[in-house]
C-alpha cells in the first residue's frame, strides 16, 4: 500500500497488500477512495464508494479499473477515459496539465522531441499537480508520458 503525501507526485512507502482484481486477476496498485470519488461519476452507487482503500488494475483488456473485496468499478463508471485502459487512444495522459497523446505525436512530429516531461516536471516541482484527483490511476504521470514519448518515437 502507498500513501500519497503532500506533494503528491512523492510517495511515502506504507504496508504492502496484495490484492488482485476479481475479474482478470492482475495484481493491483493501491489508490484512495479520493482519488475514486473524484473519478466515479455522481449515477455511482453510494457503496462503491463505501471503502477508504481500492486497488486499481491496470490490464487494458479489463473493463474494471478500480475494485475493493466485493466491488468493482468499471471505466464506463468514470468522469474521464482512462489512458491505459484504451486502445487507439489520443486524449490527456497526464490528466493536470492536459498533455495528451495527440500533442506529444504532434510535437515529436514537428520538432523531433517531447518537452511533455521537462514541462510537468516544473509544473510539479511549483506544487501544482493534483494528481490524486485528476489522474484516474491516482498518482504522477510521469512513468505514463514516459511510455507514450517512447511508443511514438518508435
Amino acid at each position: 500500500m502507498t500513501i500519497q503525501s503532500p506533494n503528491c507526485c512523492s510517495i511515502a512507502e506504507a504496508e504492502t497488500v496484495e490484492e488482485h482484481c476479481p475479474r482478470c486477476a492482475e495484481k493491483g496498485k493501491t489508490v484512495s477512495l479520493i482519488t475514486v470519488g473524484s473519478m466515479a461519476k455522481t449515477s455511482v452507487e453510494a457503496h462503491k464508494l463505501a471503502r477508504r482503500s481500492y486497488w486499481l488494475c491496470r490490464n487494458p483488456d479489463c473493463s474494471v479499473v478500480y475494485f475493493a473485496p466485493g466491488i468493482t468499478v468499471e471505466k464506463a463508471e468514470l468522469r474521464v477515459p482512462v489512458n491505459f485502459k484504451e486502445k487507439n487512444y489520443d486524449g490527456p495522459v497526464c490528466y493536470c496539465f492536459n498533455h495528451t497523446v495527440a500533442s506529444i505525436r504532434a510535437e515529436i512530429q514537428s520538432t523531433g522531441r517531447s518537452t511533455a516531461q521537462t514541462a510537468i516536471t516544473r509544473e510539479i516541482q511549483a506544487g501544482r499537480c493534483a494528481c490524486e484527483v485528476k489522474n484516474p490511476a491516482g498518482s504522477c504521470c510521469l512513468g505514463d508520458i514516459t511510455r507514450v514519448v517512447r511508443a511514438v518515437v518508435v
